[in-house]
């Protein structure tokens, strides 16, 4: 019975230990992000992400690899939340009218956060900067707008309507859109009214409201 419990107590112990890892890394990436978006790749050093998240460079360095891993990996994350949203939305079985009318309810279509369009900013100039991120950002790029264009043709499908261009095209607009009117909701100094950012998609995709929608 002793040593049932010495291994109870070790896994509740290396529980904790995970726990405490994962925590880590999220104050870590939360840190990067809000730096990243504030003062700039250049600007946001590791000594820097650390302090502000409230470890040592020795924790940051025991997590990521190097400053380029964590902004990679923010730049992964940031644009899976683009589409999951949507994605979950489109995986119910419901009518189109109440599709349509969750997804402007909804905010499926990000915009809202004050963040969001400064770091899909820094992300851009970032490549724009480096070559070598430039290929890891284009390869990253494709994978998400591939699969934003799936959702893209599903939901024209559940709509029983035909996309008006391209699907692939049509992500590669609501990935711009979105980043162009975050980064102008930004530079005014707020964020954008909630749903904003969804209603300009739909119009650009020109979905109108149909029987039932609002």
């Amino acid at each position: 019975m002793r040593y049932a419990g010495n291994v109870t107590k070790a896994m509740k112990q290396r529980l904790t230990r995970q726990e405490s890892r994962l925590e880590t890394r999220t104050r870590l990436l939360e840190s990067a992000a809000q730096l990243f978006a504030r003062v700039g790749y250049e600007g946001a050093s590791v000594d820097l992400i650390a302090e502000s998240a409230g470890y040592s460079k020795g924790a940051f360095y025991s997590n990521f690899e190097s400053k380029e891993v964590i902004f990679l990996e923010l730049l992964d994350a940031h644009k899976r939340r683009e589409i999951e949203a949507l994605a979950q939305l489109l995986a119910q079985d419901i009518p189109a009218p109440e599709l349509l009318s969750q997804i402007r309810s909804s905010e499926t279509i990000r915009g809202s956060d004050f963040d969001f369009g400064l770091l899909s900013a820094e992300f851009q100039l970032q490549a724009c900067r480096d070559k070598t991120f430039a290929k890891t950002y284009a390869k990253l790029h494709r994978t998400h707008r591939d699969t934003m264009a799936g959702l893209v043709t599903k939901l024209f499908a559940k709509l029983d309507r035909k996309p008006p261009s391209d699907p692939k095209d049509l992500a590669d607009i609501i990935m711009a859109l979105t980043t162009g009117l975050s980064l102008q909701g930004t530079s005014m100094q707020g964020p954008l009214r909630k749903g904003f950012v969804t209603e300009a998609i739909l119009l650009v995709l020109g979905i109108e409201p149909i029987e039932g929608d609002r």
